[in-house]
């Protein structure tokens, strides 16, 4: 049991070790300063009375909920997920699946939130509408 679990903690950590984050232009940050400057945004815009918004597919969604409460409950900032069952439904059944994110943004985001996607493909049709959309609202993402 113990050669299990020290091989799946060792397997985690090269996991974290690998980890990339990009930022505008593509420009490439280890995970480590990634976490400094999405921290230091969102310290920055909510700070300012802006708000994060989460969002994600699956158990991205679940992750996404999980965090927008933490931020809320623990962090004392204003922060929602729009992962509502009856929300996606609607969306998905008026407008199509790809749009839901991309909708709710439209329509509750304001310029200078800071949208965080979680996406463990980064490639989700919808996720990406979404991202695009909080641009061009002129938030954060």
């Amino acid at each position: 049991m113990r050669r299990i679990a020290e091989e799946y903690y060792n397997n985690l950590s090269n996991q974290f070790k690998s980890i990339r984050v990009t930022g505008k232009n593509f420009q490439v940050f280890d995970f480590f300063e990634g976490i400094e400057k999405v921290g230091n945004l969102i310290k920055v815009q909510t700070g300012v009375g802006h708000k994060i918004i989460f969002i994600g597919n699956g158990a991205s969604a679940a992750i996404s909920s999980h965090m927008s409460t933490d931020f809320w409950k623990n962090g004392g900032m204003k922060a929602i997920a729009f992962n509502d069952s009856s929300l996606l439904t609607c969306l998905g059944n008026d407008y199509g699946y790809e749009y839901i994110f991309e909708k709710s943004i439209d329509m509750f985001a304001e310029e200078g939130d800071v949208l965080i996607a979680v996406s463990s493909s980064g490639k989700s049709e919808n996720i990406l509408r979404g991202a695009r959309s909080a641009r061009k609202k002129g938030c954060k993402v």
